[in-house]
């Protein structure tokens, strides 16, 4: 019997298969290098290593790309002619119920695995991420906490473990707690983006400018080379600078970090794109051909339908470009996903698809349209996935709706809620004075 780095038994034979799943192991605990291309040399020593499929199709999986969706059935086919043990089955059964579009109860078996094996830190990130991907704020936290009483000192994966509870904690608000098991996890593993990530998060929600930027310049040697999650950590450090009211910096990082390259089309990474190329659009700031080049690469993803929250950022990418009749046939692809079967079809109906047109009537002016689908949602957005400080956008736009509608006491009332959160943010001081000088008399012509 063979065990792999975290002391789990595997179904095969192969110590040279075994000892590659276990880089790939490690390649995916810190976001770095390529899992799949190791894996994939694992499964030429053996291939009817079942839990190297598995593994592989759930990594292609939470993507959440249709770019790799027949990757993953073929994983998942050849996963179900291997000789598998028990937890080797419950893992197929937790890719198995991504793949079809059960994001939740994916995740809920991955937490169950997680349960049982605490040793098995890949059920763990598993279960965490697809709390993320379905907003599961609670279990975040919770499934790491969990799992920490199998991971002491001098274990492989504790710096992991440690790393998704700071995440998790920050998510539920506890920010104190987070930066330090956070700091604690990058002490251990200084390739631990994750973990990285968490303590930026932290900055972010409390707006601590200059000691996040000091934070992501100090860990990013860590994070920034051969890592797929780096794209996501330059985002973070461009929000910074665009809280310190420094757009030309944050251009600068999205042109040499976030999206280097207009010919990528991996979604996660454009999701950060239009995230950053929007918030900047909100403010005015001319971003030449960019939102136009992005949304070429969108307009291939523009009907996938896989995630309400790509979906949204998709729209996004198109209204920064002026290219509306993009944005119109997401839209018809969102009200036609909304019918169907699984759980993106619910998070579409009840959420994405509402913030959809509310950011659509935002782009051809409707303000007060815009104001109130974004609104009626924004409290329960986090039923579709991604952070905090990935939702902001959500009462940002609500806010430049809001003034540009004359809508002053909501888009007062933003600001305040806004300067309350980051009392020493110069964007949100800017944001209040910017609402308090709403012209009522806009609303009036507006309608």
């Amino acid at each position: 019997m063979l065990y792999d780095l975290y002391g789990c038994a595997l179904s095969t034979s192969s110590r040279p298969a075994a000892a590659k799943f276990d880089q790939a192991l490690r390649q995916i605990r810190t976001y770095h290098g390529d899992p799949i291309a190791t894996l994939d040399a694992a499964l030429e020593d053996d291939g009817q290593f079942g839990l190297a499929w598995i593994t592989r199709a759930v990594v292609l999986a939470q993507m959440t790309d249709r770019l790799f969706a027949d990757e993953v059935t073929r994983s998942l086919r050849a996963a179900r002619a291997c000789e598998l043990d028990d937890r080797e089955r419950a893992h197929l059964a937790g890719a198995t119920r991504w793949a079809e579009g059960q994001m939740v109860a994916s995740t809920a078996t991955f937490a169950r695995i997680a349960q049982e094996n605490p040793r098995d830190a890949l059920a763990v990130q598993i279960a965490h991420a697809g709390c993320f991907f379905t907003g599961q704020q609670f279990e975040l936290r919770d499934i790491p906490f969990a799992a920490l009483r199998a991971h002491g000192p001098g274990d492989e994966a504790r710096h992991a473990i440690l790393g998704m509870a700071a995440f998790g904690l920050e998510e539920c608000g506890d920010y104190a707690r987070a930066e330090a098991l956070g700091r604690e996890a990058i002490e251990l593993e200084p390739l631990d983006a994750w973990a990285a990530h968490a303590v930026a998060h932290v900055h972010e929600m409390r707006g601590d400018i200059d000691q996040g930027r000091d934070w992501l310049d100090r860990t990013s040697q860590g994070w920034s080379q051969d890592c797929g999650f780096g794209y996501h950590n330059w985002w973070h450090l461009a929000l910074l600078h665009l809280d310190a009211q420094d757009p030309k910096a944050a251009l600068a990082l999205y042109d040499e970090r976030i999206r280097p390259n207009d010919e990528a089309n991996i979604a996660l990474e454009m999701l950060d794109a239009s995230a950053l190329l929007w918030r900047l659009y909100l403010e005015g700031v001319d971003t030449g051909d960019r939102f136009a080049r992005l949304a070429r690469a969108w307009e291939l993803k523009a009907e996938d339908g896989v995630l309400a929250f790509n979906d949204l950022h998709a729209v996004m990418a198109f209204i920064g470009a002026d290219q509306h009749a993009l944005a119109e046939r997401s839209l018809h692809a969102m009200r036609r996903t909304a019918q169907e079967q699984g759980d993106n079809a619910l998070m579409t109906s009840a959420i994405g698809l509402p913030l959809a047109e509310g950011f659509v009537a935002f782009g051809a002016g409707r303000h007060a349209e815009a104001v109130e689908k974004i609104m009626r949602v924004r409290g329960q957005a986090q039923r579709f996935g991604g952070s905090h400080a990935q939702r902001d956008v959500l009462p940002l736009t609500a806010l430049h709706a809001a003034v540009r509608g004359g809508m002053r006491a909501t888009a007062e009332a933003l600001a305040a809620e806004r300067l309350a959160h980051k009392p020493q943010s110069p964007w949100a001081g800017r944001l209040a004075r910017y609402a308090a000088a709403t012209d009522a008399s806009q609303r009036v012509a507006a309608e």
